[in-house]
């Protein structure tokens, strides 16, 4: 428990200096120092998740970790190449971090099944597919061109697919929690960036929206590490 204190700490401490860097006067340094920051603290995320699991590190932690490092790509096409592209590039990316999240509780046994009888599917259809839905149609659609709209709904598709998968893991109760609990916080992130991006730009943006995504990256990862899966469903 008390490594698992020290890593969250060191991540939020990384995440301090990435927001403070981003009110630098000179834009290019703090685009700059503030991606530096992001990349430093996914390094420590993987560290983290490598440093509790590698007494058992088989097929789904590889592709779990490598989930983990895959938002990098975001960090370095910010500065790297247009913003235009970078949209389409981050959303991409972001998908595949979706996917890799799908083939890791594929693994594990999820299924999504209607015939629940605590009807999990219900539950979770308004946080991950109801409302991201709705914020599309009604605060994007109307807004954006053609190509953004079939990234954008894509993308949706998605992390709502991962999102109704979580709810039927077959481990630990308490892991699935932080699990959906996590990707809830992810949606969220979601309109905020969508509406920051493509409607109106927010001053506070930046902070609430790296310190919510960190947030929840720690939960996942923390709801991944010793899920005690079901000992007849997957491969741990």
């Amino acid at each position: 428990m008390m490594k698992n204190i020290i890593f969250i700490t060191a991540i939020f401490l990384v995440l301090v200096c990435e927001c403070y860097a981003q009110v630098l006067e000179n834009k290019n340094q703090a685009d700059l120092w503030s991606n530096n920051f992001r990349i430093v603290s996914y390094f420590i995320m993987g560290f983290w998740y490598y440093d509790k699991q590698k007494e058992n590190f088989g097929t789904i932690q590889k592709v779990f970790l490598i989930s983990i490092f895959i938002p990098i790509a975001v960090s370095l096409s910010s500065y790297l190449i247009d913003e235009k592209i970078a949209i389409i590039v981050n959303i991409s990316v972001n998908s595949m971090m979706f996917a890799s999240w799908v083939y890791v509780f594929k693994q594990l046994g999820a299924f999504i099944t209607f015939k629940d009888s605590n009807r999990t599917i219900i539950k979770l259809m308004p946080a991950f597919l109801v409302l991201p839905m709705l914020f599309f149609y009604f605060s994007l659609y109307q807004s954006l061109p053609l190509l953004y709209s079939i990234f954008v709904f894509s993308y949706i598709i998605f992390f709502s697919y991962t999102g109704l998968l979580a709810g039927f893991l077959p481990i630990k109760e308490e892991k699935k929690l932080w699990i959906i609990i996590a990707i809830v916080i992810l949606v969220i992130v979601n309109f905020m960036n969508g509406y920051h991006t493509f409607l109106q730009k927010l001053s506070w943006a930046y902070p609430v929206i790296r310190t919510l995504t960190v947030t929840s990256r720690c939960m996942m990862i923390y709801g991944m590490i010793n899920y005690n899966e079901q000992p007849t469903q997957g491969k741990q």
